[in-house]
């Protein structure tokens, strides 16, 4: 009788401990503080995460990040298939990867396979999205904050995403369509934070860096106004950056926008499709959308719905 009172009475403060666990009242939780939260963790912490990706096909892949005397050292590897090896090393990113030749880019950060969230300005991202405390849950073994960011307007996607509770670090985020059917996650399944990450550091400072990339082949910044450009945006896209490609004597302009969180390139070319053609498609996130209009092709290639994407490129005026 004992041994069974003693079983009840352990399970019972189990069952009290846990519950205390996950009854927190959302009134108390400030979703904006809690992604400020994160991104302080995010950008001044030390920490290794192994995580997945989906877009929707998957990828396993590992970050390692270190902040020291105001300089980040970072560290970004494919764990799958062909190796690729991002390094951070303040501001200058490298890229290393078999049968291309390594290159350096100027950045803050790495932002391939990475969430936007991370980085971007919570300022400008509230003007456009609402932050809304859902509640608490648990991602690699580690209790989480869940906050929903949800635009409002219906022509981009939301997020939503899982802060650990103890280290502020991003642990999962979602990229959802309006119905809520996932299209894109990063999901970490090891955390690890520890002086063993701070040898990567001698190893960077070690490291030969290739030089920064000045070819002349890719696109490059140019300040040449266009005779054309989208008569409608949806709210918060701002023009981030213009460039110019000469291909095989075709000129090939691009206009690259962004809201802060989600991002597309509008191309225009010489036409080689009949006019008024049309060519859609997409795949996760990702969306691409072309139509001739007269000598002109307009292409979409961005992170925004098709029906989006469809009402940019059929808006696009030519002066």
């Amino acid at each position: 009788m004992l041994k069974t009172f003693q079983k009840i009475t352990a399970l019972s403060l189990v069952l009290l401990t846990a519950a205390s666990l996950w009854a927190t009242d959302p009134a108390d939780i400030q979703p904006r503080q809690l992604l400020d939260e994160m991104q302080r963790a995010g950008t001044q912490l030390n920490y290794e995460m192994a995580f997945v990706q989906t877009t929707p096909n998957m990828a396993s892949l590992r970050y390692s990040h270190i902040y020291q005397d105001g300089k980040t050292y970072a560290q970004l590897l494919t764990l799958d298939g062909m190796p690729l090896q991002i390094v951070q090393r303040d501001n200058v990113v490298s890229y290393f990867q078999p049968n291309y030749s390594p290159f350096s880019i100027n950045a803050t950060h790495i932002v391939d396979s990475l969430p936007a969230i991370m980085w971007s300005n919570l300022d400008v991202l509230s003007t456009h999205y609402d932050f809304t405390y859902i509640g608490r849950n648990r991602i690699a073994n580690k209790v989480v904050q869940t906050i929903r960011i949800l635009p409002k307007d219906d022509f981009r996607y939301q997020y939503v995403v899982f802060i650990d509770e103890q280290s502020h670090l991003l642990l999962r985020s979602d990229v959802l369509d309006r119905e809520n059917n996932l299209l894109e996650q990063f999901r970490v399944v090891n955390l690890y934070q520890g002086e063993h990450i701070e040898d990567l550091l001698n190893a960077i400072n070690h490291m030969g860096f290739p030089a920064l990339i000045n070819d002349k082949t890719t696109f490059q910044p140019t300040q040449e106004a266009f005779n054309w450009q989208p008569s409608w945006l949806p709210n918060g896209f701002k023009l981030i950056n213009r460039s110019v490609e000469t291909n095989d004597e075709q000129r090939i302009e691009a206009l690259l926008y962004s809201d802060g969180l989600f991002s597309f390139t509008l191309y225009r070319s010489t036409a080689i499709l009949p006019n008024d053609a049309q060519n859609g498609w997409w795949n996760g996130t990702k969306t691409f959308y072309s139509e001739t209009f007269g000598e002109n092709e307009f292409t979409f290639v961005g992170q925004l719905p098709i029906s989006t994407a469809k009402r940019i490129v059929q808006d696009i005026k030519v002066k």
